[in-house]
């Protein structure tokens, strides 16, 4: 086969001329001197939008999912002494959002098969001092639910559900922004659905939630008769464009995952017999939207680090490889801080081994044809 250029992209979304049009319609009507680019009537628009979509309530635009996760630990007043407990195979603001509260970040276990936060792992981690848990719906996987449920119910604590991946994912037939205290999602720049580059949402079913939520990311600003800040706040709203193009977006998100799990299936079948690959795991009831398409590496059957083997796909076969993620007690801001692997071995054997292969909606069968003959190519010659 041709040795191809096959690059992984920065952009998730699939952006129409609709979304141009959307940008073009605002820039027009707001570049006067007498209007200017303050965000409503679009960000409310979009927020009804969203939470409908997500089959919740309430839905408060913010600027990013960093910030997102940021606000919901200050709406549940995490603060010192308290304990949050994650996963270690996650973006690191997942973990720095609880260090910036001064809190203390826990990591569990993961499960081996989704690589999501285990419920049972979580558990063993449980003290008085744990407030609450980020679970990670990983690569557009949701988690098991029920378990988190089970465990709030349980045991007191709060679940914020960090749902960066996975906008329009759904749990036994429900899409997941309904459930838990919040869920923080992410339209960043190579996400399933992007405003513009930036951007993110936090869904509730709590009306509480949702007051505060457009308090403070609004300077803390209670809006009356006479307007008032009411308590510590500061600016994380999304802008009037990413408003606009969040109600455009919001049509094609289904029409993404669509592609990207026909896509998914197609390559999962070309890797199938392929004993050195692990291909991606759904448990029956969930819906993944593959805003990643994970793979495992057999290091140890190969003989090979994982690291060889990434190195021959890219180089040779120009295969734009990614890992998502470097483990997150990597970072330093973690191991000054005395984190390692040692009590989370499934997460630390998978990170070992996990990378991820470029699946775009642009993308066409014959890419994938050439991606699973790569792989196969590279594994072949790593034996000899």
């Amino acid at each position: 086969m041709k040795i191809r250029n096959l690059p992984w992209y920065g952009l998730g979304a699939i952006y129409e001329q609709d979304d141009i049009d959307a940008v073009l319609e605002i820039l027009n009507s707001c570049v006067t001197e007498a209007k200017g680019f303050f965000r409503l009537p679009e960000e409310t628009d979009f927020q009804k939008a969203f939470a409908e979509y997500e089959e919740c309530k309430y839905a408060s635009a913010v600027n990013s999912c960093g910030t997102g996760l940021d606000l919901a630990l200050q709406i549940l007043d995490i603060g010192p002494g308290d304990e949050v407990i994650t996963t270690p195979l996650t973006f690191v603001c997942t973990g720095t959002c609880i260090l910036l509260k001064g809190a203390k970040p826990v990591f569990a276990d993961i499960d081996p098969r989704t690589y999501n936060l285990d419920p049972a792992k979580v558990e063993e981690k449980i003290t008085e001092r744990t407030k609450a848990v980020i679970p990670v719906h990983f690569a557009g996987l949701s988690v098991d639910v029920e378990g988190f449920e089970r465990l709030a119910k349980k045991y007191g604590i709060k679940v914020v559900y960090d749902s960066a991946h996975a906008v329009g994912s759904k749990y036994k037939g429900k899409k997941i922004g309904g459930f838990g205290d919040m869920s923080v999602f992410s339209f960043q720049s190579n996400k399933n659905m992007s405003t513009l580059g930036e951007g993110g949402a936090i869904t509730t079913n709590n009306e509480e939630y949702f007051t505060r939520l457009e308090r403070i990311k609004s300077f803390g600003f209670k809006y009356g008769p006479v307007d008032d800040v009411v308590e510590l706040g500061s600016n994380y709203r999304m802008t009037k464009l990413q408003s606009a193009v969040g109600l455009t977006q919001l049509k094609k998100v289904d029409k993404n995952a669509c592609i990207r799990k026909k896509f998914a299936e197609y390559l999962s079948e070309k890797l199938k017999d392929v004993e050195e690959i692990t291909t991606p795991y759904v448990p029956e009831g969930y819906e993944h939207v593959y805003h990643l398409y994970t793979l495992l590496f057999n290091d140890e059957k190969v003989g090979k680090p994982k690291e060889e083997f990434i190195k021959i796909l890219k180089e040779k076969y120009k295969i734009g490889v990614t890992i998502h993620y470097r483990p997150i007690y990597e970072w330093t801001v973690f191991k000054e801080r005395g984190y390692n692997g040692d009590d989370t071995p499934i997460a630390a054997k998978t990170m070992r081994q996990l990378f991820n292969v470029p699946i775009f909606a642009r993308m066409q069968y014959e890419d994938f044809d050439y991606i699973a003959w790569a792989i196969k190519e590279t594994i072949a010659e790593l034996r000899k």
